[in-house]
């Protein structure tokens, strides 16, 4: 027997999914300059204590993004990550004005 997801359970899903893809950007955004300066070291440029303290650092940007998509209520990190991937629709504008407005998002029309 198939199981099937009422319209609610598949809009529920797929703004998991859109949070799920937003974390990944995120902490991959956050992973990259790491991982060059993994590559600095490798090749020589960079000393091991710099690149240790570079780990440290990630270390507590990645401790906020826990916070964030831990603590952060399920609508704001929906906007936030629409806001973020440029998939805000017109409703989401109009509906969250002043929340966009604190979240950094200029309207461009």
């Amino acid at each position: 027997m198939e199981s099937r997801l009422t319209p609610k359970q598949q809009k529920r899903q797929q703004e998991l999914e859109l949070i799920e893809e937003y974390h990944k950007f995120v902490t991959e955004e956050a992973l990259e300059p790491l991982y060059q300066s993994f590559k600095d070291w490798k090749s020589g440029v960079l000393p091991y204590f710099e690149l240790t303290e570079l780990i440290h650092q990630f270390h507590k940007n990645n401790q906020e993004i826990y916070k964030e998509f831990t603590y952060t209520d399920h609508k704001d990190l929906l906007l936030l990550a629409k806001m973020k991937m440029d998939r805000l629709t017109e409703e989401d504008i109009m509906e969250n004005k002043r929340l966009l407005e604190r979240m950094g998002y200029e309207d461009k029309t």
